[in-house]
């Protein structure tokens, strides 16, 4: 997941800077807030595993911005990795609505899924306004091939 995001975002940056206002229709988030939200569920799957606070993130909005927040990505990735290596157990966190529990490997499978679900809405976002995010260049078979 870490190499894909980064790949993903340096997708990103190839394409015209017009893609982060895109959506997919009226009243659904454009390309550069579900950019955005990888990042902030980073920090949220971050906080829940290690109690570290979130931060204000900045909003995609350019290049520039995406540029500065592959390295953040980059970190959070690799405290999933690092989470990764550690027994599962149950972990308690406080959320909006007081405390909650959920097991390590839960969050990780969480953090998986959740990106890849946004990285195909990405992708579909841009296929509807004429660009090309080919999620197939950034799967497990062409990780294993680099």
């Amino acid at each position: 997941m870490a190499w894909s995001n980064q790949q993903i975002f340096k997708a990103l940056s190839e394409l015209p800077e017009e893609i982060y206002g895109l959506r997919a229709a009226e009243g659904e988030w454009p390309l550069g807030r579900i950019a955005t939200h990888l990042l902030g569920s980073g920090e949220w799957y971050r906080y829940i595993l290690t109690g570290e606070k979130w931060t204000d993130l900045k909003s995609i909005r350019d290049h520039q911005i995406l540029f500065d927040s592959a390295q953040h990505l980059a970190n959070l990735d690799q405290i999933l990795i690092e989470q990764s290596k550690l027994e599962d157990e149950i972990i308690e966190f406080q959320n909006e609505n007081g405390l909650d529990r959920t097991t390590r490997s839960m969050v990780l499978s969480q953090a998986v899924t959740h990106a890849a679900e946004h990285k195909g809405q990405m992708a579909t976002v841009l296929k509807l306004h004429g660009f090309l995010l080919d999620l197939d260049r950034f799967d497990l078979w062409s990780f294993e091939s680099k």
